[in-house]
């Protein structure tokens, strides 16, 4: 009885990853971040004897890292493109109302209209201001594959742990 338990409860951990690693692509999802947390629940509960300490610590800094590059990554990536400190706050704010008003694409949308808007605000010029989004917007883009593989990542440790 209690393998059966085991099996079905890592089995819907898997599941639970498999989601979220769905979610590393969907802006509005914290993929890898959620990740972390459901292997670190997870490994809790079992006493970390089937995902090692050190596993675990790996899993952590690939969390962190790769679950914070939607905000440095866009911010760095903006900011290549010439985008002000107050065009990229302006961008972050249009991504939390995009994100609301029409979730997943409103939060992308809403950032690159943010920096467009900031952008020209700020120079009264649409070529500086595209320069800017396209910046962001290429930073995003990064960033998501960059999380997406993160997540892989963890989805491999958690399975190479568990199963093998």
């Amino acid at each position: 009885m209690a393998q059966l338990f085991e099996a079905v409860s890592v089995g819907f951990v898997i599941f639970l990853l498999l989601l979220s690693l769905i979610g590393t692509i969907i802006p509005i999802i914290p993929g890898v971040l959620l990740m972390w947390v459901i292997v670190f629940i997870y490994a809790w509960v079992d006493g970390f004897t089937a995902v090692s300490t050190a596993s675990f610590i790996i899993i952590s800094l690939i969390a962190l890292i790769t679950g914070t590059s939607d905000i440095w990554l866009t911010l760095f990536g903006a900011k290549k493109g010439g985008a002000s400190v107050k065009s990229m706050l302006i961008g972050t704010v249009g991504a939390v109302v995009g994100s609301f008003i029409f979730p997943i694409i409103g939060t992308i949308a809403g950032y690159i209209a943010g920096l467009l808007l900031g952008e020209y605000w700020q120079h009264g010029d649409w070529e500086i201001a595209k320069k800017a989004g396209i910046g962001g917007l290429t930073g995003w883009g990064v960033a998501t594959i960059i999380q997406f593989i993160g997540g892989l990542f963890i989805f491999v440790i958690f399975l190479w742990q568990v199963i093998f």
